[in-house]
């Protein structure tokens, strides 16, 4: 599982949500990086989200490793609604409740958008076919962003058997995490 590499915004700090900004050239280089270090594992397959920065990070992956990609929308980051776009002291006076309940820890709908549960169990549900058809010995690629990956995560080890459990971790941009399934019983 691998988050994009860098754009812009993440540079400045705005919420991108799905909005679609593409990478800078600090993300491409960490696209690169990421291809390098997955070619090792001679994957399978790719899925990704179908935004430009997970698209492109996706790309050079596929490219590098010699491997078909396949985009899914449902793979995108949290929808955050108005919030995208805005930095956190913009997102914190235009929404000054939901702000105050999201740096409270609280899962709220950011700006119209959706809850990082229901991105989560979105993306869940788009992977969960792909991962249950993955054999043994063999690798997926999932390239997506770091809110819905981070739920994914924390979901995934209640619908599978895991070889070790999913530590709670956000990832950095162009970082990703290696999930080994253990085969179904």
């Amino acid at each position: 599982m691998l988050r994009h590499g860098r754009t812009a915004w993440n540079a400045d700090g705005r919420f991108q949500g799905q909005a679609d900004p593409p990478l800078d050239e600090t993300g491409l280089a960490q696209a690169t990086g990421a291809a390098t270090a997955l070619r090792l594992f001679e994957p399978d397959a790719i899925v990704s989200s179908d935004l430009m920065r997970a698209a492109a990070t996706a790309e050079r992956i596929g490219a590098t490793c010699d491997v078909a990609i396949s985009f899914d929308p449902r793979l995108r980051e949290v929808a955050l609604g108005g919030w995208e776009g805005l930095t956190p002291s913009a997102a914190a006076a235009a929404y000054p409740d939901e702000y105050k309940a999201w740096t409270a820890g609280h899962d709220v709908r950011r700006g119209g958008g959706e809850t990082e549960q229901e991105a989560g169990e979105r993306a869940l549900a788009t992977l969960m076919p792909v991962l249950q058809s993955c054999q043994a010995g063999r690798t997926v690629v999932v390239v997506s962003h770091g809110l819905v990956l981070r739920r994914v995560l924390r979901q995934l080890g209640r619908r599978v058997n895991l070889q070790h459990p999913v530590p709670d971790v956000h990832l950095d941009n162009g970082d990703w995490i290696c999930v080994c399934l253990e085969p179904a019983p």
